[in-house]
């Protein structure tokens, strides 16, 4: 049987031209799959399995700071609650001698010869400032011992007429009043008030004593130069009686002197312990003001006073 004269006599997808199209094809096909496979090899992410808190070390260093904080937040606090019960454990035994003082105070002993008033060092100061309070009592003997010799000494040079010293009335009539006034003054400004000091821990108190007796320093050693007419029996006019020959008169008027010498220093000594005392105690002129204002608000002449300014205005 003859063939069909459509049938092809050649398969043409034998064709050569047509076998190497379709190579080359399938070669570009297998390469762009290749690329495609290196770019997901390089462009996929894998995923790292990592269990540590990224903010562990942040809220570790925020825990540790939180509890330096916390402690010295409690060292503060203790540091309170020690202050207070020491100015508690004070203030006890700060009334329980006061209570004692009550209990144990008699008439007034002050001062012996007309007693107006009681004063103890041993039964109202406490025991660590006692000896302080010895010495400046003894300094404010002193004091009076050297008003009464400096008056001698210028009732002396009066009698005794030297020649060349013609302020002798002044100087005796100027010492004779000192020897009263400043012997009030004196108690009454510093001696009292460094009792006081001493005996309630009051700042307000302290700084009386610091004012007044800073200013009997500087008066102890201006009489001791012994300025003409000033009342002071001192140097110049120790010097004036030993060159004219007045040995008498001279010699009180030495002792006047070393007196005037030797409580200035015991002054200064006794001062600069007192202070030393004062810083230590922690006391502040912040303190002692509102001391005044309790005590001025306390006063009956103070409040008086107040409303009549407010009415008036």
């Amino acid at each position: 049987m003859s063939k069909s004269p459509f049938e092809d006599p050649s398969n043409p997808f034998q064709d050569p031209s047509i076998t190497s199209a379709l190579n080359s094809s399938q070669k570009i096909e297998d390469a762009a799959i290749e690329d495609i496979q290196l770019q997901d090899e390089f462009t996929s992410f894998h995923h790292v399995s990592d269990n540590r808190d990224p903010y562990a070390s942040q809220t570790t260093t925020t825990i540790d700071t939180a509890n330096t904080k916390q402690d010295e937040l409690k060292a503060k606090e203790e540091a309170l609650r020690q202050k207070e019960r020491e100015l508690a454990d004070r203030e006890r035994d700060l009334e329980n001698r006061q209570r004692n003082t009550t209990e144990m105070r008699g008439a007034n002993n002050f001062p012996p010869c007309f007693p107006l008033m009681y004063l103890d060092i041993s039964a109202e100061i406490p025991v660590e400032h006692q000896a302080t309070v010895w010495w400046i009592y003894r300094e404010w003997l002193l004091f009076e011992i050297t008003l009464v010799l400096n008056f001698v000494a210028c009732l002396c040079v009066l009698f005794s007429h030297p020649s060349s010293v013609d302020f002798a009335p002044a100087n005796m009539g100027i010492a004779l009043t000192e020897m009263f006034t400043h012997t009030l003054a004196s108690f009454f400004l510093w001696y009292r008030p460094v009792y006081n000091a001493y005996m309630k821990e009051n700042s307000l108190y302290y700084y009386f004593f610091f004012i007044f007796n800073g200013f009997h320093i500087l008066y102890t050693f201006y009489m001791a130069v012994g300025i003409p007419s000033t009342g002071g029996a001192g140097l110049i006019l120790l010097i004036t009686l030993f060159s004219d020959h007045y040995i008498g008169t001279g010699v009180m008027t030495l002792l006047a002197t070393i007196c005037w010498f030797t409580m200035g220093f015991l002054a200064l000594f006794l001062y600069k312990r007192t202070y030393d005392h004062y810083k230590a105690a922690g006391h502040t002129f912040n303190e002692a003001k509102n001391e005044a204002y309790s005590h001025m608000g306390k006063s009956s002449l103070v409040r008086d006073a107040a409303v009549n300014a407010a009415l008036r205005r």
